[in-house]
């Protein structure tokens, strides 16, 4: 299966970005209900080969679209991601639907309110059309889990889409949404988007808050969980980015701190000082990666700026420390939520690397 076929504006919205999906509906040019059914006919050919949404709100979504053309239709201001249809990674809380990180256990239980990230995606316009598929307890760089099952990678079924968050790359790619949320602790919007051959940002840790996750890291300070969006351009980065900082956060979350998000300002590459190295020592790099990065830094040098490879200091250290913080305490919040019910294989092999001794 190919996920990106060539087609563009030819098939109407489909593949189009979410920044020009908003703008042509604020504008009139597009409905949004026509862009939820083009997206929705797309999701029905990719999905059931990918196994990315794992909880459609098909239905609810056709009434939010109906809502936002009526509001257009009487002159209301539109939001930023008006008629944009998105998935959440099922992490997320989504008022009425079931939070369960891939723990039998928690099946069933539905969330009273939307995270507070989704209800800003939503009052800026954003259509939830699902949530998508994450590895068990987010702790490992695939989307397969006992309550959904695996995710497959669009450009080769084979294949894994990377994770936590694969489902919401999987589905992005295949083009049955230009626009998602994930989260990411250690790479997991970051390796899915490489898999699947995305865009993806992990913002600063503490930029967004984490409220309506499963509560997974709570206590653990050490290293943060962060919320990011993950799309197929840049410009949508940018345009998700701008919708979940804006200001506010602070007020109910004391963890976020109350700093306004910048304008990016351009940067004056003539005498910039850059470092740049293609292999850690520790985890071997893809060599379509270290093409990009050695092309990366030939096109920095040649406006100007001083770049230089390096030796990063001691990373092996800097995983031991990670697999330390991670399994700290012996990993008892987690040997906590798999109790009494399927472990994954993959878990159980993490758990043997970071010390936390049995899982379940």
């Amino acid at each position: 299966m190919r996920a990106a076929e060539p087609g563009g504006h030819a098939e109407g919205p489909l593949w189009r970005s979410a920044t020009e999906i908003s703008r042509e509906v604020r504008a009139g040019k597009l409905s949004a209900q026509a862009v939820l059914e083009a997206h929705l006919r797309r999701i029905e050919v990719v999905n059931q080969r990918l196994n990315a949404i794992v909880l459609p709100r098909f239905e609810a979504a056709r009434a939010e679209a109906a809502a936002l053309d009526a509001a257009r239709a009487r002159g209301e201001p539109l939001g930023p991601l008006a008629g944009v249809p998105i998935t959440i990674k099922e992490c997320f809380d989504l008022a009425g639907m079931q939070t369960t990180v891939g723990l039998p256990a928690r099946v069933g239980r539905h969330a009273a309110a939307d995270a507070p990230l989704v209800g800003q995606l939503r009052a800026a316009g954003a259509i939830v059309v699902g949530k998508t598929n994450l590895s068990q307890l987010m702790l490992f760089a695939e989307a397969d889990n006992p309550v959904y099952g695996r995710t497959a990678n669009p450009w080769a079924l084979d294949r894994s889409p990377g994770g936590s968050s694969g489902g919401e790359a999987a589905i992005i790619a295949a083009g049955g949404v230009p626009l998602g949320l994930g989260s990411d602790i250690g790479g997991s919007v970051r390796i899915p988007a490489h898999s699947c051959g995305l865009c993806a940002l992990k913002p600063t840790a503490g930029r967004l808050t984490m409220i309506g996750t499963g509560d997974l890291w709570a206590g653990q300070e050490g290293i943060l969980d962060q919320a990011g969006p993950l799309a197929r351009t840049v410009a949508d980065l940018y345009l998700a980015l701008r919708v979940l900082a804006r200001p506010g956060q602070e007020a109910i979350d004391p963890a976020v701190p109350p700093v306004p998000l910048g304008d990016p300002e351009p940067i004056a590459l003539p005498g910039l000082r850059v470092g740049f190295y293609e292999d850690d020592g520790v985890f071997a790099a893809a060599p379509s990666l270290r093409r990009a990065v050695r092309e990366s830094a030939y096109a920095l040098r040649a406006r100007g700026a001083d770049v230089e490879p390096f030796v990063p200091p001691d990373p092996g250290e800097a995983v031991r420390l990670w697999l330390g913080i991670i399994g700290a305490a012996g990993g008892a919040p987690f040997r906590r939520e798999l109790r009494g019910g399927k472990v994954d294989r993959r878990i159980r092999q993490m758990a043997l690397a970071a010390g936390l001794g049995r899982s379940g």
